[in-house]
Formats: structure tokens, sequence, C-alpha cells
């Protein structure tokens, strides 16, 4: 398989970056296997450690059952992973989490310490707009859904919440794009699960198990009545410690921000890291308010949710989370959230990246062939305009530069003259070189207009790998590539789950003509 350096994927955080190239102090323990494992035996030698009872857990494979009984009893580690209960699963990349959780729990139990994976399912977040959304591609580029209803201004649970009507119209959509052997029973399998008036929790759940098949994952939610005690509890110790709580996050922020980088998670005096949940409402506690909400929580009129600093304490205090799968901005923000878990008297997982993958089928791979596209460069945006030759574009490349370095030249005589004229050139340097940009560009897409064939490629490629400047796998649902390629292409995801940091992997997928289908159930 070819690679992609983590630096050339779009957007990844450079907190991240540090951690998974080993320059990070604020992670320390290193994200490997045999750290995991390590920390796997600390965590069954524990005695005093929190379990949940196994009926806190939901599971479809015939394996689940003995997995669930093995972490109540103490005999099993858990292996976590987690994220939103977006439509159609959302993205890519939360079902190839649940894959990678199965992957390091297999490979930790071949080393000795029996574990399980289980997937938290953020049933208790309120972002409605951001989990009703998806995208599949279209003729222009990728096409952009969201479901009725969904606007920043809910601010109850998603998990309970009913899929509108909507649905329907949309899932149509999709079906227009079925083409393979098994396309039409994949569509009717997920319409099936996200059918009109099911909450989006279940739907999620249920699709999700649809896809894994056989393998043993666990599904938490922490709307559970096991985890909403243990978050009551969190949140009564933090805020009997409400001074410690505030100078960990405000030490936090500063140290991140003095190493280079900015904070994922702004520090604000004025709020407390967790929500309360009071007649279907999710409300952040603000720190004036602590004592009111204490009182709520504790005469049960109120319930209480983590929040993004926070979860991952209350993981580890209901879970013995030997590893944690998380993605870019998750490790990101973990910097935050790592001095908390001493507070709370949590043991650490071992934090470990999500697999990142750039799914390729045969048509991409022909055209990024012929537009001369290295896989180095597959995710850079961009990258296959050279393919149209257009000197006149690099002719005005070429004058931008050296207008730059002339007005480079003359800074330092007009600093002499008025500083105040300094600020002048600047801006007029950034407005110029934006206009000259937009010019190449439009010379660019000219010159492409004139070879159809080099321009219908450009799109094909943009269109499936690196839909609207972002990584594929970050903006369509598994849907969009099951339809495309066949079920087949769950067995290939499921080959390249579990490589830990590493760099961006691309899977070359063959069609279901090529490949062995598997039968999705809706059952």
């Amino acid at each position: 398989m070819s690679t992609i350096p983590l630096e050339k994927y779009p957007g990844l955080p450079s907190l991240f970056l540090d951690f998974a190239r080993g320059g990070s102090r604020f992670h320390p323990d290193p994200p490997t296997i045999d750290a995991a494992v390590a920390r796997g035996k600390e965590l069954l030698a524990r005695r005093d450690a929190h379990r949940l009872p196994s009926s806190a857990f939901r599971y479809r494979a015939p394996a689940g059952r003995r997995a669930a009984d093995d972490l109540a009893s103490g005999r099993a580690v858990a292996v976590l992973t987690g994220h939103q209960v977006g439509f159609l699963t959302g993205p890519l990349f939360t079902f190839v989490k649940s894959l990678d959780a199965v992957a390091f729990a297999r490979e930790i139990s071949r080393r000795g310490v029996p574990a399980v994976p289980v997937f938290w399912a953020l049933t208790d977040d309120h972002d409605l707009e951001e989990i009703a959304k998806t995208a599949k591609p279209g003729p222009e580029g990728p096409v952009r859904f969201v479901l009725e209803g969904a606007d920043r201004s809910n601010r109850a649970p998603v998990g309970k919440l009913p899929i509108p009507e909507g649905v329907g119209r949309i899932l149509e959509a999709f079906r227009a794009d079925a083409r393979g052997p098994d396309a039409t029973s994949v569509i009717d399998a997920f319409a099936n699960r996200y059918a009109a008036g099911r909450t989006y929790g279940e739907a999620f759940v249920e699709t999700l198990f649809d896809l894994l098949g056989d393998d043993p994952l666990l599904v938490l939610d922490p709307l559970s009545p096991d985890v909403l005690d243990a978050a009551r509890r969190i949140f009564l110790s933090a805020a009997g410690n409400r001074d410690g709580i505030a100078r960990a996050l405000e030490s936090g922020a500063e140290a991140v921000e003095r190493s280079g980088h900015r904070p994922p998670v702004e520090y604000r005096t004025e709020l407390f890291p967790f929500f309360t949940i009071e007649d279907g409402v999710r409300r952040r506690v603000h720190a004036d308010e602590i004592d009111g909400a204490v009182e709520r929580v504790e005469s049960g009129r109120a319930r209480v949710s983590a929040d993004v600093l926070t979860r991952p304490v209350l993981k580890s205090v209901v879970l013995p989370a030997a590893l944690s799968v998380l993605g870019p901005s998750e490790i990101a923000y973990h910097a935050q959230s790592l001095p908390l878990f001493p507070l709370f008297d949590a043991p650490r997982p071992v934090l470990v990246p999500r697999t990142l993958i750039v799914l390729r089928g045969p048509a991409e791979r022909r055209a990024q062939e012929a537009l001369g596209v290295r896989d180095e460069d597959l995710l850079t945006p961009g990258a296959a305009k050279g393919a149209v030759e257009a000197p006149q574009a690099e002719r005005v490349e070429e004058i931008l530069r050296r207008f730059e370095r002339e007005l480079a030249s003359l800074s330092e005589e007009l600093a002499g003259l008025d500083p105040t004229l300094v600020g002048a050139l600047e801006t007029a340097r950034r407005k110029s070189a934006y206009q000259l940009e937009q010019l190449t560009e439009r010379i660019r897409k000219a010159a492409e207009r004139k070879d159809e064939v080099a321009m219908q490629r450009r799109k094909r490629v943009e269109t499936m790998v690196l839909p609207g400047g972002d990584a594929a796998e970050r903006v369509y649902p598994p849907l969009v590539f099951l339809l495309a390629w066949g079920s087949g292409v769950l067995d290939t995801l499921r080959r390249a789950a579990g490589r830990g940091v590493s760099d961006v992997t691309i899977i070359d997928v063959e069609t279901a003509a090529g490949a062995e289908a598997r039968r999705i159930r809706a059952g």
C-alpha cells in the first residue's frame, strides 16, 4: 500500500503532528501496543476499580455477551473509541475507529491481556446541526444534505431525538448512485435503519452493528443509568474541588500556548467543564452557578453530561481503559484533558490515533495516473491542476514572485521614512497577491475548459478523494463507498484497520465484480 505523509493531510492540528512524530510533552505514554499491554496488566491488578454491570452494554455479535461479562467481572480491559451518533453513521472515519478498536483489542488479547473493544456513542451531545448532515459525490463535486430541523438552537441530547420525515428524500438521492450488484440491498438496509420516527441513537447503533457483522464490539450509551450515576459522582467531586479543577484547566491551556500551539479548547474562567440535562435540555454549567447545579443534581432534578475535556476522565472512571483510539483533534485536546485525570484518581489510557485512510477505486486510480499526480500529493488541494499546461498562469506567478521581492526590498527604506508605511506596504502586498492568485486560478480553469477530458479526470479524483478540499473519509458516510464499490469494501477496511501511528494509507479498492461481496444484514 502507498502512503501519504501526515503533514500533507489537510487540517491536522499541530499538537497531533507533534504527538505522531514523538515530540509531544503533553502525552506521556508512547502510542504503542506494548504500552497498552503494560497498562492493561496494571488495570487488571487493581481491585478497587469501578466496574459497570454487563447489562450496561449493547452488543449483537455472538461473542458480545462473553465480552460484556469479562469487562464486568474484571477479567478483561477495554479498548475504547467513540464518536457522535451521526446520520448514516457519520463520516467513514467513525466506522473505521470501531474497526481499529476491534483490531487493537484482538492484538492486545493475543499478547496475553484479555481486551474488549468498546464504542462510546455520544447520545448526550446536542450538536444536531453537525450530527444531522451528510454528503454524497455529485457531477460537480460533493452534494451536501442536512435533515430538516437541524440547527444550532437545538439543546436536547440528540440520541433520543426522532429522525424527521425528510430522511426519505435524502436516501432516495443516495439510491440514484446504487450501481453495484449488491447496492440495492445496501441502500435498503440503511433505509430500514434510518426510517422516519426512529431515534438518531438507535439508528446509529443498529447500523454500526450491521456494518460490523460478527466483530464483537460493545456499545456504551452515556445516557444509560450506570454511566449517568458515574457522571453524577465525578461532577460532585469536581464541584467540591472547583478551584483545583480551574487551576488544572488554566495551567493546561497556558502550557499548550507556551509550547507554541493554540489550545484546542479555550480556557474561560466563567465556565465549568460539565453540562446538566434538565427537562430534556442540555445546558452548560457556569462557574457562578455550581452550587445551584449541585443541589439540582443531588435532588435528582438534573442529570450530568461531561464536556469535551471531562468526557475522557468519565470514560476511564467507568471502564478499565488500556487503550483509547482517537482522531487527530481528540488527541490534540487530550493535551488539556490529561492533567485532570489525577484529580479523579482516573488511570490514563494509552492514546493511539485512528487509522487515516484514502480509499481509491480503479477509475480514480486511472484518472490520477493520467493527470500525473503522485500518491503523496493525492490529498494536496490543487495537485491535479498542473496536468493542463497553462504557461500564461506560470508567467503571472513569476510576475507575482518578482513583485513580492521588489516590495520586500522597500520595507526597510519605508520604515526609515515613516514606520506606518510598512503596514500600508504589507496591506498592498496582500491585496495585490490575492488578485494575482485569483487571476492565476482563472487562467488555469480556462485552460482546463479547453481540455474537457483533463477536467473530468480532475473532478473525478477531487470528488471521490478530496471533496471540497477535505479528505473523503471526513466527508462521506460508509454508504457512499458501499454503493460505489460493493460491500466487499468492508473487508478491505477491516484488513487496513489497527495501524496506529503511521502515515496516511492509500487503499486500492476492487469493485464488487472483482471481490467477494458480503451482504449487510439489517437485523
